[in-house]
């Protein structure tokens, strides 16, 4: 089962990278989360960003306060070939622009490209926990490695509103990188059990203007 613990401070500092999102749309204000590939480029769930959009902010913070510094929206692209309607994890991958580079304290890490997956994995998100959006960190299992949908599917029970788009980090010794983010969750015969893309399916398109 998947250890769940909240981050607050000290080891999980590394993991910085993984951001919280306010999105307005016509009826309210949602949050998701996100993860900095680049200083100006931020990753999230296609889902998070579909719709009618009419804000985004980008909070750096490891706990939620509408009140704190954030960073401005240039401009964001779902990825071409992510169709709710058919699915709701296929292509679910978004980019953010902003429009100032995050401050010097974020430590991005590569993405992973490699069909074979071993290490930790580690999910981050802001994920609703106790009224609170707080960074929080999940350690779930490995299931499977879906190459011909692009997604690694992970056993994982911890998934709350506003953890999607959160990144799956793979630590490998003293590396890590960012293997996958957060989509959905399954609830089919073979259990419950969440849909992650590749980020290193889509890296052409993350990093092309």
């Amino acid at each position: 089962m998947p250890a769940l613990a909240f981050s607050q401070t000290g080891n999980w500092d590394e993991y910085n990278s993984s951001l919280l999102l306010e999105v307005t749309r016509p009826n309210g204000i949602f949050t998701c989360t996100g993860v900095a590939v680049s200083t100006t480029l931020i990753v999230t769930a296609a889902h998070c960003l579909d719709g009618e959009i009419l804000k985004i902010k980008v909070f750096t913070g490891s706990s939620y306060d509408p009140k704190n510094k954030f960073f401005n929206v240039k401009k964001f692209k779902l990825h071409p070939d992510y169709h709710p309607k058919n699915s709701h994890y296929k292509s679910d991958v978004a980019k953010i622009y902003l429009e100032d580079k995050l401050p010097d304290f974020i430590k991005i890490f590569p993405i992973y490209k490699n069909a074979i997956v071993f290490g930790d994995i580690y999910r981050f998100g802001f994920g609703e926990r106790n009224k609170k959006n707080i960074r929080t960190v999940i350690t779930p299992k490995f299931k499977y490695m879906n190459l011909k949908d692009h997604v690694v599917e992970l056993n994982d029970t911890f998934s709350y509103q506003g953890d999607s788009g959160g990144p799956i980090y793979l630590k490998q010794g003293t590396t890590t990188y960012i293997l996958a983010i957060h989509s959905t969750l399954s609830f089919g015969p073979e259990g419950k059990y969440s849909y992650n893309p590749l980020l290193g399916s889509y890296d052409q398109w993350i990093f092309e203007n």
